[in-house]
């Protein structure tokens, strides 16, 4: 598959059939904790690289296996506002599974205050925006966004949003880096710029997965975490591993592992717990992968992590 890659199985989403639009890596961002490595180019013009005709057919065919699904994700490389005609894909998606799946992306706010981004995801059934920084100079710490993007920018966008659309459900993500947002203080500055936006909840994440650019540990204590928790308020939640009786055993193939690890570092268990196959058989499909090397081993945290090279 090009365009599609999993389920995966998500901590927020559940089983999440994920959609990548661009072979590599393409946004507007260079965030210190990426999982997938350093932005070469940080960019804001728009793109238009999927083939819509490729891109139904294949969609098509997943469909048709019936694999256990709970959202379909716009994510995969880089920012999926960054590419024209999101309102075209959204369309065929919502034509073939005739709102049997809900439809999510999943962005880093950066285009979100253009109108015409805004009206392209007006059927979309969640998005997922985030927000790692209550103000400028943190802004840029963490993001590192491209020049023409600034702060205002971000929260005008999360702002127009939210008051286009009240009928999508808004989960605003905050991702917690350890020594660069993660004192009380800022928790409060975010709780004000929180209350602007009036998400439908504030999701904490942790960025968990190795950047393969950086050896750095990024993830805050978790009582920090808590704390946040408690400062924003009651509808607020940290970002937890679901638990799940998994899906269908099916026998993994390199192109499955494969297209799974191209767009998310991940262990054993989550490549089992996604395609809902015993570990032992993942292990050996891994392990002939390393021998091969196009995927590669990396460790954060005494966790094993698996990316593709």
């Amino acid at each position: 598959m090009k365009y599609f890659y999993g389920p995966v199985y998500s901590r927020r989403l559940g089983f999440s059939l994920g959609i990548n639009l661009f072979p590599k890596k393409l946004c507007s961002f260079n965030c210190v904790y990426c999982q997938l490595g350093r932005t070469r180019r940080r960019r804001i013009e728009r793109v238009s690289l999927v083939n819509f005709s490729q891109f139904k057919k294949e969609f098509k065919e997943i469909i048709k296996r019936n694999p256990k699904i709970d959202y379909i994700t716009f994510s995969g490389c880089g920012e999926p506002t960054l590419h024209k005609n999101l309102d075209r894909l959204i369309g065929i998606i919502k034509k073939v599974i005739k709102d049997k799946h809900p439809v999510c992306l999943i962005t880093n706010s950066s285009l979100l205050y253009k109108k015409e981004i805004r009206e392209e995801l007006k059927n979309i059934d969640l998005i997922i925006p985030s927000l790692d920084a209550p103000q400028e100079k943190l802004f840029k710490k963490i993001n590192s966004p491209h020049k023409k993007i600034s702060f205002s920018k971000i929260v005008e966008g999360l702002i127009e949003f939210r008051k286009d659309y009240k009928s999508i459900k808004f989960w605003l993500e905050i991702m917690l880096v350890k020594d660069f947002n993660d004192k009380e203080e800022i928790a409060y500055e975010f709780k004000k710029i929180i209350k602007k936006i009036n998400p439908d909840k504030v999701q904490l994440n942790l960025p968990l997965r190795p950047n393969p650019s950086s050896k750095i540990n990024f993830t805050p204590s978790y009582s920090i975490v808590r704390k946040f928790k408690t400062i924003l308020g009651k509808n607020c939640e940290i970002v937890k591993l679901k638990k799940t009786k998994g899906g269908e055993r099916r026998i993994m193939e390199k192109e499955i592992i494969l297209n799974s690890l191209k767009n998310r570092p991940q262990t054993i268990e989550d490549l089992a717990t996604a395609f809902g196959t015993d570990k032992k058989i993942l292990e050996d499909a891994v392990r002939n992968l390393l021998k091969k090397g196009i995927v590669e081993r990396v460790e954060k945290d005494k966790k094993i992590y698996f990316l593709a090279k």
